[in-house]
């Protein structure tokens, strides 16, 4: 399953997969990887190739529910639709866009604060 979340985002690809639980793997070239562990061990997992591209987050997702079955081979069980598949691309577009709202509103919040303080300045100020 494949998503675009459109930008401007509050931090690139890497560190937004990693706020949300996801370790990066290294073994694909070309693209950057990341998985999450649905259970204690290593399969099932969500596998996430994602990418910064124009200002968002390029997500294509899928869960792989078994290892390659020969060695050497990279082709495994994976589901790329599906209700597990909609509910964690649901997630992360719902926290990702949550914390693009949370620092397009920070400005105001601090606006707001300093309006109300009682004309106090700290010691840098």
């Amino acid at each position: 399953m494949q998503t675009f979340i459109p930008g401007p985002l509050t931090d690139n690809a890497r560190n937004m997969m990693r706020r949300l639980g996801y370790g990066e793997q290294s073994k694909f070239s070309g693209q950057t990887a990341f998985i999450k562990r649905v259970s204690g061990g290593d399969f099932p997992r969500y596998h996430a190739y994602v990418e910064d591209r124009d200002g968002g987050l390029q997500v294509n997702l899928h869960i792989d529910q078994k290892a390659a079955s020969y060695e050497g081979a990279h082709a495994h069980s994976g589901e790329y639709e599906g209700p597990l598949v909609e509910q964690e691309m649901k997630y992360i577009v719902a926290w990702v866009l949550h914390w693009k709202q949370t620092e397009l509103n920070k400005p105001e919040e601090i606006n707001k604060k300093e309006e109300k303080s009682s004309g106090k300045k700290s010691l840098w100020g």
